[in-house]
């Protein structure tokens, strides 16, 4: 049996062991450090993308390099970036994923649960349509020149160079809003822009794929081109979200001054899952992770303050709030990969975690005697508002180790490492802001560990 470690409280002193054990395992090295900044598995699907990119342009560029396969090549990376945001998607591949053998060695099953990262997919196939789409430019440019200099131009041929740049612009300004340091920055115009700069440039691919019927005489039909079938299959999936979008009256609950729980009817809510909410659909979208009631009719989120939107939610609880189906899973499931976890959260970030401890994989993992321990803090847990927080970490851990931030912040990355090498945890799993979540990843993943925690990619 391992260990069990005491809980930290306001009516006890939290336990640090920061101070002894900081000088007995070095810390790492240049190299590794940078090897966990650099070879994530997010910026490794994002440079597998790109190397089979490259492979078919090369094989391409071996015969002829059809002006048609570009516009294709371009229109299936679209259609990539676009159905790897698909919810549907994302919980069948979660579904599959969850269902890998225990049994098999833990550096296979550390490389599996990285699955999460999947939005590397999106970004890498986001910027390869790009780059398609500028070769196809500069061929189109230069076609366009050589009919310039022969004096067949024409209207529909101006309009068809015209539509096309009209497109690069939108793409190229989406782009760049989505790298990360302008996203963080400038979160609201990266959303706008993400929006109605795809919804613009999709409009104009449409017209401009309607043009290439007048300025290019071929005898090909327009429907049987493949990159319009791509095209409309890349429409229906953003448009699919839309129409599926509902809303619905919630009941507001403070929990303190800076975090608010709102429930809503809901039957069946699946455990370990998120939704996207917004109060102005069309301006913004916010995911959190939802936790079932206990009668499964309805489910409700805890939402902490983060920035203006979750501000104004807090102190201006909504009546109705708009909800898109269907809910998503998120990177917990991971945790049925493993004998044994350790859960680390902050605050509200105890929310997603709540749904985990009372979904049926963990009381299988229980059932099945292998450890999931806790590990919380939060400004006064014991307070009453906490108090279905406290029951649902106590059916699972009977001795969670909790700290109460109000006597200092612990160095959580640490006292999860300790933790997990004094109960021999295979992996831990972290909700909480940026900054802790990838500080406890890191500090797990430098010694050799299995760590995940949210992305934060949207």
């Amino acid at each position: 049996m391992s260990p069990n470690l005491s809980t930290s409280s306001s009516r006890a002193p939290i336990v640090s062991f920061t101070a002894t054990l900081r000088n007995e395992q070095s810390r790492p090295s240049w190299i590794q450090r940078t090897c966990l900044h650099w070879l994530t598995a997010y910026r490794i699907l994002i440079c597998l993308t790109f190397v089979v990119n490259l492979a078919v342009l090369i094989a391409w560029l071996q015969t002829e390099l059809p002006l048609a396969g570009v516009l294709q090549a371009t229109s299936a990376n679209i259609l990539v970036a676009i159905v790897g945001r698909q919810e549907d998607l994302i919980s069948a591949s979660f579904f599959f994923v969850t269902k890998t053998p225990v049994s098999l060695p833990l550096w296979a099953r550390k490389f599996i649960a990285d699955f999460h990262h999947y939005g590397g997919l999106h970004i890498g196939s986001a910027f390869s349509a790009l780059m398609w789409y500028c070769l196809f430019i500069a061929i189109n440019t230069l076609n366009t020149v050589a009919k310039v200099n022969r004096g067949e131009m024409n209207p529909w041929l101006w309009a068809d160079i015209t539509t096309c740049y009209a497109f690069l612009a939108f793409i190229l300004f989406i782009c760049i809003t989505a790298h990360p340091r302008l996203r963080v920055k400038f979160h609201n115009t990266f959303e706008h822009t993400h929006r109605f700069g795809g919804w613009a440039a999709l409009l104009v691919l449409w017209v401009n794929a309607g043009i290439c019927t007048k300025a290019h005489a071929t005898t090909i039909s327009l429907y049987q081109s493949p990159s319009i079938w791509l095209l409309a299959v890349s429409t229906f999936f953003i448009i699919l979200p839309w129409l599926r979008i509902r809303r619905v009256p919630v009941q507001a609950e403070a929990i303190s001054s800076r975090a608010v729980k709102l429930t809503f009817r809901y039957a069946n809510m699946p455990h370990i899952s998120t939704m996207r909410f917004s109060t102005s659909p069309l301006m913004e979208w916010h995911a959190f992770a939802t936790i079932p009631s206990a009668d499964g009719a309805a489910a409700h989120i805890i939402i902490s303050q983060a920035g203006d939107w979750t501000k104004s939610i807090i102190q201006n609880p909504p009546r109705e709030i708009w909800i898109r189906h269907p809910p998503t899973a998120n990177f917990l499931a991971g945790t049925a990969l493993f004998n044994s976890v350790l859960l680390v959260a902050t605050g509200a970030g105890i929310g997603p975690m709540i749904s985990l401890l009372q979904s049926p994989a963990v009381v299988k993992m229980k059932a099945e005697g292998k450890q999931v321990r806790v590990m919380w803090c939060a400004y006064d847990p014991d307070a009453l508002h906490w108090a279905f927080v406290r029951e649902s970490i106590k059916e699972i851990d009977a001795m969670p180790k909790i700290f109460d931030s109000r006597r200092g912040r612990p160095d959580l990355a640490f006292e999860a490492r300790y933790m997990k090498h004094l109960c021999g945890i295979e992996a831990v799993f972290v909700v909480s802001n940026k900054v802790v979540t990838n500080s406890v990843v890191r500090e797990i993943k430098a010694q050799g560990g299995a760590a995940y925690g949210a992305v934060f990619d949207s």
